[in-house]
């Protein structure tokens, strides 16, 4: 399954945000397709892929005292309607 992440965080945490990202590992399981930030915000996007709900949990639980998070499983717009029309 595919999930677009989007961490927010506070102006002025950017160094540390960047400094974060530079130590991540990804955890076995999960594959990071690609990664967009916001040139004139503070977001991060990032599309995912795993059905591992472990390793997405493994992901997610080191942001969470340095920014705010969502999590949207998604699908391509073209295959959602495929399926939808039956």
């Amino acid at each position: 399954m595919q999930f677009i992440n989007i961490f927010t965080w506070e102006p002025g945490k950017t160094a540390e945000i960047m400094e974060a990202r530079a130590r991540e590992e990804v955890p076995e399981g999960v594959t990071v397709i690609n990664e967009w930030l916001d040139l004139v915000g503070n977001t991060v996007f990032r599309l995912i892929e795993t059905d591992d709900p472990v390793a997405l949990m493994k992901l997610s639980f080191p942001w969470s005292d340095l920014g705010y998070k969502e999590m949207h499983l998604v699908m391509e717009a073209k295959e959602a309607l495929s399926i939808l029309k039956g």
